[in-house]
């Protein structure tokens, strides 16, 4: 009895590197290209504030790049239907933006204060883009 616990126990842990090691290949795999730089997002005025939806596009988020005016609220909602994995979670480190969007709420909202640049990625830091606050 003893053996066949061991044997269990050993091939349990067996598996559970394996299903370890397809999770960390399958996030890391979907950033094998940066994103591109000439796509920027479609952002959308609506009741008084910036909304944009995030997507998967080619091996990343999508859109790249998100272009928004400074001191007006930003809402960037998730397609959760397409964002799989880490990249459920969303940081902005530079502008203090830190979510895990799921089925319950799947959206964010900021106001940026400061103009500039900023890379927004997944909690892995495995895709990412930027955020440009004119």
């Amino acid at each position: 009895m003893m053996k066949n616990t061991k044997k269990l126990l050993i091939n349990l842990f067996v598996a559970l590197l394996f299903v370890m090691a397809l999770l960390i290949a399958g996030c890391s795999s979907q950033n094998a290209n940066p994103p591109p730089t000439n796509q920027v997002s479609p952002v959308q005025i609506i009741d008084g504030v910036q909304a944009v939806t995030l997507t998967w596009g080619k091996f990343n988020y999508e859109p790249a790049v998100i272009r928004v005016k400074s001191n007006m609220p930003v809402r960037i909602t998730a397609d959760l239907s397409r964002l799989q994995g880490c990249f459920r979670s969303f940081v902005i480190p530079d502008l203090g933006v830190y979510k895990n969007f799921n089925y319950n709420d799947n959206s964010v909202e900021f106001t940026p204060s400061k103009q500039g640049t900023f890379r927004f990625t997944c909690s892995m830091g495995m895709g990412s883009g930027k955020i440009i606050v004119e």
